[in-house]
């Protein structure tokens, strides 16, 4: 399984330099830093939230979870954890493969502080072998998420 067609699409638009890294099939971040000998807090993982009417994406490092009453505080609306029917009804994707590109989808997006410390991101692809390692500040750039604490140890 490649990298999601919008994702390429999207990094190619936009000229973002990027590497795509292939690696042994992992269902979580936290098996994708391990397959790929990384840090925790290198590589990010996605998080699909629900508010009263809207959908958020939360990117956080790999080895956390989410601290919903930060995320709820920080977007204004009472956020909980998506469900997999979300997730296939508006990302048209599966648990695990959410590219943390909230313009793909056209949702608000939310980045912890703890990932902008690093000079680049291991990011999930939209595949279960692949991954996109790209620099922060294109990230940020590209996405202009807003950040905030909200990452909490597992």
């Amino acid at each position: 399984m490649a990298i999601s067609k919008q994702l390429e699409k999207l990094l190619t638009q936009n000229k973002v330099k990027h590497e795509v890294v292939e690696h042994r099939k992992v269902f979580t971040a936290f098996d994708s830093a391990e397959t790929q000998d990384l840090k925790l807090t290198e590589v990010a993982k996605a998080v699909l939230l629900k508010g009263r009417k809207n959908l958020y994406l939360a990117v956080l490092p790999a080895g956390n979870n989410c601290d919903f009453k930060a995320l709820s505080k920080l977007s204004g609306d009472n956020l909980a954890m998506a469900k997999e029917k979300d997730i296939k009804a508006k990302l048209k994707t599966k648990i695990g493969l959410i590219p943390p590109f909230g313009s793909l989808f056209k949702l608000p997006l939310f980045i912890d502080k703890k990932l902008l410390k690093n000079k680049k991101l291991n990011l999930p692809a939209g595949s279960y072998t692949e991954s996109v390692i790209m620099n922060t500040k294109d990230y940020i750039k590209l996405e202009s998420p807003v950040p905030g604490n909200f990452a909490i140890k597992k």
